[in-house]
């Protein structure tokens, strides 16, 4: 790879800017005042969840000072205590993390992972989520050489690695999301596989090897991506970690960023195929995050951001759908 072209991809992915952050922070703002029943805060915001642990931790004191220290007691506390215990780690790789990644870290009224960051590549298998669903992904993309390809959302870099062997020297190929500790360990990943990381500053080493990917701390409703920049746009399995509203934004961000006639690939919770897995998921109805997935909404919200056609391309799981959403062609 030629020198001009390495500083050229360089300068392409760029830290967010204040004016940046602030336009998408618009977007939110407007999108959540057009939703029904607004609310003051989004259904998952920082406070709630630090108000969840703050309510497990006084009930786990509760139902050991009032019943005493018992087998069954102790066991409750421990189930109690398992979601503070679960945030503060996630916490702590997120700090942990920032400081390996020397990255800003950016704000989302989504849900992150950074307590699955060490565990994600060895479950997501176990979840069906392994190999083969990666390819059938990037079967729907239909990537070329030479294409420009952005995953938000892309957990531990998996499919972007793989995205980016497929769109060669010529192409590019981008993740972002918010958990700085999962991104921490796809840049290890990337180094392992023979995909170097460049990063995005300038003082990082220019990346030496063909087809790979970079990866940047960012969240889909404020991406720090000039608009039409992107042939091809993955999601996968991240739409049902947003609420309402910020899908909303979120989506309008993608659709901004893709080039007119480029394509929106997504594989998310959806509808459940047979009555035996709405037995198993139907309590996520009452989560406004994936209740709007569960009642089949998604191919909606494409519409409402301006996509057109939205087609759905085959189930996984009897719980996942595929859709492809284009970005209309510009008119002449």
């Amino acid at each position: 790879m030629s020198a001009p072209r390495r500083e050229e991809r360089k300068r392409r992915v760029l830290p967010v800017s204040h004016e940046t952050r602030a336009q998408g922070w618009a977007k939110v703002e407007q999108c959540r005042s057009n939703c029904r029943g607004r609310r003051e805060r989004p259904p998952h915001s920082p406070i709630a969840g630090k108000l969840c642990a703050a309510a497990a931790v006084i009930f786990a004191a509760i139902v050991l000072r009032v019943w005493g220290v018992t087998p069954f007691t102790l066991l409750l506390a421990i189930i109690a205590l398992s979601y503070p215990a679960v945030r503060l780690y996630g916490w702590w790789l997120s700090r942990r993390a920032l400081a390996v990644l020397d990255e800003p870290a950016t704000h989302t009224h989504g849900m992150t992972m950074n307590y699955a960051a060490p565990v994600y590549d060895f479950y997501c298998p176990l979840l069906g989520l392994g190999a083969e669903f990666r390819q059938e992904t990037l079967r729907h993309a239909d990537l070329q050489p030479g294409q420009q390809v952005l995953d938000v959302g892309c957990g531990t870099g998996v499919l972007i690695r793989l995205a980016a062997r497929m769109v060669g020297d010529t192409g590019e190929a981008v993740g972002i999301d918010p958990s700085p500790a999962m991104l921490q360990v796809a840049r290890r990943n990337a180094s392992a596989d023979g995909s170097r990381d460049g990063g995005v500053r300038a003082k990082q080493e220019a990346r030496a090897e063909a087809n790979c990917a970079m990866f940047k701390v960012a969240a889909i409703e404020a991406l720090p991506f000039e608009a039409g920049r992107f042939d091809v746009v993955f999601s996968s399995c991240m739409l049902h970690h947003l609420p309402p509203d910020v899908k909303r934004a979120g989506l309008a961000e993608v659709y901004r960023v893709l080039k007119p006639g480029g394509r929106f690939v997504i594989v998310d919770v959806d509808r459940p195929a047979t009555w035996w897995v709405w037995l198993i998921v139907w309590p996520l109805l009452f989560m406004p995050m994936t209740a709007v997935n569960l009642r089949g909404e998604i191919p909606s919200y494409l519409r409402a951001a301006g996509f057109e056609p939205v087609n759905a391309k085959g189930r996984w799981i009897k719980l996942l759908s595929f859709w492809v959403a284009a970005k209309p062609p510009a008119v002449p």
